[in-house]
């Protein structure tokens, strides 16, 4: 009669089945999470933004969100807008300290189209007003692996809007 247990055989075909399938899950794994990290970063940028633009109507100021493709890097600042300044020429000046938001690695800002603001900047910069409006543009994330997410600002309504890309060219 045949003790119970499993042979030394049977134990290293199973060791090699396991490592088989481990090796070939690991490389989708790491582009999934990839591709999580590049959205969550579009999520990120994009709530940015749609909180400047309700902060722009509910304190009646202009809200600048910057664009640094260098340091990979998102900024935000308020100013006051124009009317306010004429009412309150005596109160501070217009600027509020900055924060800033850092994209994850590998993930980078390819490319940024804005239409003019009012206010002049070293970075392209997207402007919200305090009657809900923006200057308008659009931002371009790019990750690792030819996929993106493009974050569209319409400039009339300031609406934030994000759309995947795929197939970008490296």
């Amino acid at each position: 009669m045949r003790d119970r247990g499993f042979s030394l055989v049977e134990m290293i075909v199973v060791l090699v089945i396991l490592s088989l399938s481990i090796s070939l899950v690991t490389p989708s794994l790491s582009r999934f999470f990839r591709t999580v990290e590049l959205k969550g970063a579009a999520k990120k940028i994009s709530g940015i933004l749609r909180y400047c633009r309700s902060e722009a109507v509910n304190k009646g100021l202009v809200y600048q969100v910057l664009f640094d493709s260098d340091l990979r890097e998102v900024r935000v600042q308020s100013k006051e807008s124009t009317e306010a300044k004429k009412e309150e020429e005596n109160k501070k000046e217009g600027k509020v300290p900055k924060k800033a938001y850092s994209l994850p690695d590998g993930i980078r800002i390819k490319k940024v189209d804005v239409a003019s603001p009012e206010y002049s900047s070293d970075f392209p910069t997207i402007e919200f007003y305090p009657n809900g409006g923006s200057n308008g543009g659009s931002v371009l994330l790019d990750g690792q692996d030819r996929n993106g997410f493009n974050i569209e600002v319409h400039f009339l309504t300031g609406m934030v809007k994000v759309v995947k890309v795929e197939g970008l060219k490296q």
